[in-house]
C-alpha cells in the first residue's frame, strides 16, 4: 500500500480572494510589475511567510529571494491584514528587520545560491506550490534576506526578527 500523495496548494488560498487581489495590485504598483507577475510574487511571499511562521524548533533559517521580497514589503503596508494573517492561522508573527550588511557593511548571510534551494525545499515540504523562476539567486550580496530567526535558530546580526 502506498501513502496518499498530497498535492501542493497555492499560498494565495491563505487569504481572502478579495484581499489577495487588492494586495497583488499594490505589489504591481509598488514594484512596477504586470498583474500576472505581481500575483505570482504575492503568492510566493505568502508561502514563504507561512513556512517561516510554522518553522519547527531547530529548523534551519530560511531566506527570501530578491524577486519575492517586494511582495512582503507591500503586505506589511496592510498592518491589520498582516497581523491577522498570522493570528488567524494560530502562527507566530514574522517581523521584518532589514539586513544592512552588519556593522562593517559586509555580507552576513550565506550566498543566495546556497540558501534559496533550502528555502524552496522547506516551502514545498510545508505543502505550498513553488514558482521556481522567482527563487533564482541574483549576483549581488543583497539578494537574500533571512527569516525571523525563530524556532530556536537565531540568525547573524541582521535578520527578519521576532
Amino acid at each position: 500500500m502506498t501513502a496518499p500523495v498530497m498535492e501542493a496548494v497555492s499560498a494565495r488560498s491563505l487569504v481572502d480572494p478579495a484581499f489577495f487581489a487588492r494586495l497583488s495590485r499594490r505589489v504591481a504598483k509598488n514594484s512596477g510589475l504586470d498583474q500576472e507577475m505581481a500575483e505570482r510574487t504575492t503568492d510566493q511571499a505568502l508561502a514563504y511567510l507561512a513556512t517561516c511562521a510554522q518553522k519547527p524548533e531547530g529548523a534551519a533559517s530560511l531566506f527570501m529571494s530578491s524577486a519575492v521580497d517586494p511582495a512582503w514589503h507591500s503586505f506589511m503596508e496592510y498592518t491589520r491584514p498582516y497581523d491577522d494573517f498570522f493570528a488567524g492561522h494560530g502562527w507566530r508573527k514574522v517581523h521584518h528587520n532589514p539586513c544592512d550588511g552588519g556593522p562593517d557593511g559586509k555580507q552576513v548571510y550565506p550566498p543566495a545560491a546556497e540558501v534559496l534551494p533550502l528555502t524552496v525545499a522547506a516551502i514545498e515540504a510545508a505543502g505550498y506550490r513553488v514558482d521556481p523562476d522567482l527563487w533564482v539567486a541574483g549576483v549581488d550580496c543583497e539578494d537574500t534576506c533571512g527569516d525571523d530567526g525563530g524556532g530556536g535558530n537565531p540568525l547573524p546580526s541582521c535578520e527578519h526578527s521576532i
